[in-house]
Order: C-alpha cells, then sequence, then structure tokens
C-alpha cells in the first residue's frame, strides 16, 4: 500500500470513528458552541492585562511634572487612537463601563483608582464565567467519551459472540480481552477528550489571531511565518510513532495472551515446575512491551524540546521587532505586553496539534484492531427470511454433509444419518475421526461446508440460531462452570428457575448430596472453572444444568475415563435420567456406556464406515469389533455380555410434563 492509499485508509478509518458521534450529535453541537464560548473567554482577560499597562503609563505621565506635553499628549488615551498605534479591543468597552459606573455611583472616589479595581473585578468575573464555561464543557465530554466506549465495547462484544467457534481456536483469548478492553479504551483518547479539546484550541488559536492582528497585523504576520516548521516537525513525527504503536498493541495482546495462558494453567506449571520457563517467557514479552515504549517516549522527548526551540523563535521576534515598534510609538506597552501571552497561546493549540496528532496516531492503532474485529464476518447469522424453530418432537437428520475448517481437507464426508424422537445415536471411532465435529454442527457452532441437517422438517440454516440453541443442551467431557455459586451455574439456562426446581435438578443428577455439604450448600463459590469440585462432582453440576434446561435434543460427550468407579456409577446413573425421552447423540469413549444405543455410527477419517447396533458391529467384524475388542483386552470392560456391563438403571424418573409442575404447592412428583 503507497503513502497515498495509507493516507485515505486512515482517514476513512476516523470518520468511521466520528461516525459513532451521529446519536449524539446535540450533546455533540452544545460541545462545540461551549468551546467556541470557552476559548474566546480564554483569551479576553489576558488583554485586560495590557490595559492595566496603559493606564498606569497614561497615569504616571499625567503626574510627572517633568514630561513635557507632548510627551503626555503621546502616551494619552485619545493618542492611543492614531492611525500608528491600534487599541488593545477590550479598551474602549471596558473604560467606558468603568467611567459610566464612576460617574452614576462612585463620583467621589479617585477614578484612576476605581478604574484599576473595576479592571481587576472585570478580570476576575471572565475566569470565573470561563471556569464555569470549562467546567460545563469538561462534564458533557466526560461523558460523552464513556458513553462512546460503552456503545463501541457493546458492538464488539456482540459481534464476537456470533463468531464460530474457529475463530476462537484461531486467535489468542488473551488477545481478544486486549482488543476489547485495551483498545477500545485507547478510542475514547481519538473520538472525545483530543477531538474537543483539539477544536477548542482551533478555536483558542482563531481568536487570538484575530486579536493579534487587530493589534498589529505586521508582528503577527511575522510570528506566524515559525508555524509550518512545527507542523512539518509533528507530521514527521507522527508517521514514526504509528508503527511503533501498531506494534505496541500487537505486543500488549501477546503480553495478555501470555498472562491468561498461564493464570489458567498455574496447576499445570507447578506440577512439572516449570515456573523458571514461564517466568522466561513472561520477560521476554515483558521486555518487548517496554522496549516500545521506550522507543515511544525517545521520540516525545525529541520532539517536544524541537518544538519548544521553534517557538522561541516567535518570542525573540516579538522581543526585537515589538520593542522597536514600542520604542517608534507605533506599539503601545500594553500591546507589547500581551503579545507574549498571546504568543504562547498562539503556539499553544499548534503544539496541541502534535498532541493531538500523536493521540490519534495511537488510537488509530487501537482504531485499526477493533475494526479488524467488526469486519470480521460473523459467519453463523440467521437468514433474512429466518423464523423461529417451533417447540421440536427431536427428529434430526443429516443429508450429504460435507464439513471441512477454512480451506484444510475434509473433516467430514458425505454424512448420512436420521434420529429419531428419543432415540440414542452413538458416535464411535479413533481420535480425530470427525465426532466432535459432527456434534458441533448441530447447534450450528459450525455450518456445514455442503449438505443440509434437518431438524423436524426444518433445515437449521433458515431458523433463528437463539430458538434452534435455546432447545439443544451440550455435556462436554471438559466441563465448563462459571466462577460464581453452585445455584447460578445450575440455572444457567434458565435463570428464572425456582431454588426448588434447581434443587430437583441436582437430585437428579445425584449433585444434591455433594452440594449440600459444600460450605454455603448452593450458595457456596466453587471458582474459575469450578476449580474447587472434583471432576466428578463439575460433570454432575453440568449434568444438573442440562435437565434443569429441559432440551428435546442433547448432546453428550462422556466424561467419566477420569473418574473414579463409584462416582462413574453416579454419572451414569444421572446421565440415564438425562437421556430419558430426549433425543441424544453421544460421543462414546468407553464403549460399555453405549451398548443399548438405538444406533451406533463408527466414524474414521471423517466418514462413516459401519452402522448398526452393539451386536450387528460385532457380527461384521469391522473397526467396531477392534475397538471394542481393544478395550476388552485393556480390562476397561469387565465383560463382554452387554447385560452384565449396564450400569443400574434408576427408577423411572418425571417426565417433561412432571418437571414443569415441580414448582406447584403441592409437589407429590420428584426426581428419584
Amino acid at each position: 500500500m503507497n503513502s497515498r492509499q495509507k493516507s485515505t485508509s486512515n482517514r476513512d478509518t476516523y470518520f468511521r470513528l466520528l461516525c459513532y458521534l451521529i446519536p449524539y450529535w446535540r450533546r455533540t453541537l452544545i460541545i462545540l458552541v461551549l468551546s467556541a464560548i470557552s476559548a474566546c473567554i480564554a483569551v479576553l482577560p489576558i488583554q485586560i492585562l495590557g490595559i492595566v499597562v496603559d493606564e498606569i503609563r497614561i497615569a504616571d505621565r499625567l503626574i510627572d511634572p517633568t514630561e513635557t506635553n507632548q510627551q503626555t499628549d503621546d502616551y494619552n488615551r485619545d493618542s492611543l487612537t492614531d492611525e500608528n498605534i491600534s487599541p488593545i479591543p477590550l479598551s474602549k468597552p471596558l473604560l467606558t463601563a468603568s467611567d459610566y459606573v464612576h460617574g452614576r455611583w462612585f463620583e467621589e472616589n479617585n477614578s484612576t483608582v476605581f478604574m484599576l479595581i473595576f479592571l481587576g473585578a472585570s478580570f476576575l468575573v471572565m475566569h470565573t464565567f470561563g471556569s464555569g464555561i470549562t467546567m460545563a464543557h469538561g462534564y458533557i465530554t466526560t461523558e460523552l467519551g464513556q458513553r462512546l466506549v460503552y456503545d463501541l465495547r457493546n458492538q464488539l462484544y456482540g459481534h464476537i459472540q456470533r463468531f464460530p467457534l474457529n475463530y476462537f481456536e484461531n486467535n489468542k483469548t488473551g488477545d481478544i480481552m486486549s482488543r476489547l478492553m485495551n483498545d477500545v479504551n485507547s478510542l475514547e483518547q481519538a473520538i472525545a477528550g483530543p477531538v474537543i479539546t483539539f477544536i477548542t484550541d482551533m478555536f483558542k488559536f482563531a481568536w487570538i489571531i484575530y486579536f493579534c492582528m487587530k493589534l498589529d497585523w505586521q508582528l503577527t504576520s511575522i510570528v506566524l511565518f515559525v508555524c509550518p516548521f512545527i507542523s512539518l516537525c509533528t507530521y514527521n513525527f507522527g508517521k514514526r510513532i504509528r508503527k511503533i504503536f501498531r506494534s505496541l498493541r500487537q505486543k500488549t495482546g501477546d503480553l495478555n495472551a501470555l498472562i491468561q495462558d498461564n493464570i489458567s494453567g498455574i496447576r499445570v506449571i507447578a506440577s512439572f515446575a516449570k515456573e523458571p520457563e514461564e517466568l522466561e517467557r513472561f520477560k521476554q514479552k515483558n521486555y518487548e512491551n517496554y522496549f516500545l515504549h521506550v522507543q515511544i517516549l525517545r521520540l516525545v522527548h525529541t520532539l517536544r524540546p524541537a518544538v519548544d526551540l521553534i517557538t522561541e523563535v516567535g518570542a525573540v521576534v516579538v522581543i526585537c521587532f515589538g520593542g522597536y515598534k514600542v520604542l517608534q510609538g507605533q506599539l503601545s506597552a500594553g500591546t507589547f505586553v500581551i503579545f507574549f501571552p498571546y504568543l504562547q497561546r498562539m503556539y499553544g493549540p499548534i503544539t496541541g496539534v502534535t498532541r493531538f496528532y500523536n493521540q490519534i496516531q495511537r488510537a488509530l492503532a487501537s482504531t485499526e484492531r477493533v475494526f479488524e474485529v467488526l469486519d470480521t464476518p460473523a459467519e453463523l447469522k440467521d437468514a433474512p427470511n429466518a423464523v423461529d424453530l417451533p417447540k421440536v418432537r427431536g427428529t434430526v437428520e443429516f443429508k450429504n454433509v460435507h464439513f471441512m475448517y477454512n480451506k484444510d481437507p475434509e473433516v467430514l464426508s458425505d454424512i448420512n444419518i436420521k434420529a429419531l424422537p428419543g432415540q440414542m445415536i452413538a458416535f464411535v471411532g479413533p481420535s480425530g475421526g470427525g465426532k466432535t465435529t459432527l456434534t458441533n454442527l448441530i447447534p450450528r457452532f459450525y455450518d456445514p461446508s455442503k449438505g443440509d441437517i434437518i431438524i423436524d422438517g426444518h433445515n437449521i440454516k433458515d431458523v433463528k440460531l437463539h430458538s434452534l440453541r435455546k432447545q439443544t443442551a451440550m455435556v462436554l467431557q471438559e466441563t465448563f462452570l462459571f466462577n460464581d455459586t453452585v445455584k447460578v451455574n445450575i440455572a444457567y439456562a434458565r435463570s428464572d428457575a425456582s431454588d426448588e426446581e434447581i434443587e430437583a435438578a441436582a437430585k437428579a443428577a445425584n449433585a444434591h448430596e455433594f452440594i449440600i455439604e459444600l460450605s454455603k450448600g448452593y450458595d457456596s463459590l466453587i471458582g474459575e472453572r469450578g476449580v474447587k469440585l472434583s471432576g466428578g462432582q463439575k460433570q454432575r453440576i453440568a449434568i444438573a444444568r442440562a435437565i434443569l434446561a429441559n432440551p428435546r435434543i442433547l448432546i453428550l460427550d462422556e466424561a467419566t475415563s477420569s473418574v473414579d468407579t463409584e462416582t462413574e456409577q453416579l454419572i451414569q446413573n444421572a446421565i440415564y435420567r438425562l437421556v430419558k425421552d430426549r433425543t441424544t447423540f453421544v460421543i462414546a469413549h468407553r464403549l460399555s456406556t453405549i451398548l443399548h444405543a438405538d444406533l451406533i455410527v463408527v466414524l474414521d477419517n471423517g466418514k462413516i464406515v459401519e452402522t448398526g447396533h452393539h451386536q450387528e458391529l460385532l457380527a461384521n467384524d469391522g473397526l467396531y469389533k477392534k475397538l471394542f475388542e481393544m478395550q476388552f483386552n485393556a480390562n476397561e470392560m469387565r465383560s463382554p455380555n452387554p447385560d452384565a456391563i449396564e450400569p443400574d438403571k434408576p427408577e423411572p424418573v418425571a417426565t417433561e410434563e412432571q418437571f414443569i409442575d415441580l414448582d406447584e404447592p403441592t409437589q407429590e412428583k420428584k426426581w428419584p
């Protein structure tokens, strides 16, 4: 991309960012009006200082007997209207007002003393009024800036939630968090604060130029000669610093990702005594951030002295040329005095452009990262004519389904399966065969590359995602629990569930007994990812969550291989309760758990190689029999006889209608 394309891209990016102000245009307009008023008031009190100097000199000449009348006339008020000397703009209105008030109410007081008091009071009033305007301006600007950050973060988070799972598989969690938090926060420095400050500075600059031109256009023109050099320094500085800011944002995301990974995996790090190695990794990432910050600060500390040196050239011009004009009677002493603070305030907005440009460059680096996420298409979204999926019975059909991740080889090829309501479909096969991917297609975590998935006659691409996922539930091998109470985790799918319903679901999942033994029972905090619970306890909480959700379609990724025999039995009994009268898809790790499945589907390299019942597949002498014998020979199964290894089935459990009635006052139907 050439420089012109980059410039256009930056400009388009910034204008896109400013579009977030459109819903708040009234508030923005108020801020701009306050900026103009505040800028004008800020430059007026300086003129009072010049008026006081001129009036003191006039008074001094009038009372000094050694001065000639001609000399007195040179500094007379009226002489200030001479064509060679322009009066200070505020001089006439303020002095006229002072004379009027003095003549009407304070005539007995000394006119010169009263005039000085009047000018001092005017100075204080202007500053007080200006402070009030600045305060209101600051309140509104701050609130607007935070509102924009609030809106943008909401939009970004909502967009991220619509991403397919492979986005999160291909991007670091810490980097996503950095964009959502750090980068969005940085945008406030580009939308509200700096923009408003820049506009206010430009108003000040315009007012100062206006007044300086009225005071002495020749001196003002010479002073302005240095402005292009300041702008050139600013431009070159911005070109260099933006690239560093971009790298800094990336390195910050990498550092956040490392911290997030290490904190989440602290047990693994500790168990393998890898703390020294992880500390070295952290030091390396931290040093990269340190080095980029140092580069930025070096540039900043180089630019400011350079700009200050250029601005001092303007001060020299005022001293030499302005002083000469005073000696020649072409400029009043008061005007000469106020030119210095005006000079500083004139260059202030120009150097403010430097500050503004730096902040914009920093913000653009963050903006690019935020818009990069917002511009990533949410591949899984509702079709324009999508409808709500009505309450389903549970018929699920895969029709010629193919799937691949991006441009990788196909993970699933020509999958054709039909599950009837209430049936259990089990997927078995070697690791990497496509079992998990196949189940992830049902709730539309991914869309098939080819083919369709039909639920009760509805193509899932034609129904709203929310209505589809409300009727499905998943119990995964790696159970995820939130850092909250047991109650909140069980009720996650139904936040309106009563305590009785939550407890009934926990009993059905064989979790009630261990929950009531916790320090605060159902109100006990379980830690991040349920770290305070054992694997079997977390699994039963997840089953209780699925029971309470009461889905018609259930997906199970068995998680009994890493628990003891007693816990396994409790989980298996809970699963039998969970799957009753639901269409269930099971990813089987222990073949003993799916011997009574209505259909066993054997997957290998993404293709269906066998289907049938347990005994049929054993008789086929294919891959299923090989897997079965491998587990049997490894003592994973106690007997090849299905009846001998079937887990104890619980007593009949409540139907869906009975479960819904659990919140009735008289509860005769209970979960066993």
